[in-house]
C-alpha cells in the first residue's frame, strides 16, 4: 500500500493532531494490506505558522514523508509530483497492489482510471466538500469520506 495526499487541497482542521490524523490514515490502510510509503506533498514555504510547523513535524514523527513542492510561479505542482509517484509505485510494485490518494482534484481522474484498468485498488480518501467531482470519485475503487 502507497499513500499519496495532497495536503494542499486536502488539509485536515487547523486544530487536528498530526498523529490522530496519521492514525485514522493508517486504520484505513491496514485494511488492505502494510504500508510501503506514505507521502504528504505541499509547498512548505506556504506552511510557515508555528502550528503548521507542529502539524508537519506531528507527520513526519508519524512516519508521513514529507514532500516540498515549492511552486516558484507555476500551477499544479504537487498534483504532477503525486502522479508521478503513483505512476513510479505502479512500475515498481505489480498488481494487484493499493494505492491511497488523498484528494478531490478532477485531475487525478485519468491517472485513477488508468491504474483501476491495470488492476490496481484505489482508494480515494475526499475532503468534505459538497463539489468532489464525480469524474474523480467514479473512477476509484473505494471512496471514503475524510
Amino acid at each position: 500500500v502507497a499513500i499519496f495526499w495532497d495536503y494542499e487541497n486536502c488539509s485536515p482542521p487547523l486544530n487536528s493532531q498530526g498523529h490522530a490524523i496519521v492514525n485514522g490514515i493508517r486504520r484505513i490502510a491496514h485494511v488492505f494490506g502494510y504500508v510501503t510509503s506514505f507521502k504528504a506533498y505541499f509547498d512548505m514555504s506556504s506552511q510557515s505558522s508555528p502550528k503548521s510547523v507542529g502539524f508537519r513535524s506531528d507527520l513526519q514523527s508519524s512516519g508521513v514523508s514529507i514532500i516540498d513542492c515549492p511552486h516558484n510561479g507555476r500551477k499544479e505542482v504537487v498534483d504532477k509530483m503525486i502522479l508521478v509517484d503513483m505512476i513510479a509505485f505502479a512500475v515498481d510494485n505489480p498488481s494487484p497492489a493499493t494505492i491511497i490518494l488523498i484528494a478531490g482534484d478532477r485531475d487525478y481522474a485519468y491517472a485513477v482510471s488508468t491504474l483501476r484498468l491495470r488492476q490496481y485498488n484505489v482508494v480515494l480518501i475526499v475532503p468534505p466538500a459538497p463539489n468532489i467531482p464525480q469524474s474523480l470519485e467514479s473512477q476509484a475503487s473505494v471512496v471514503v469520506d475524510w
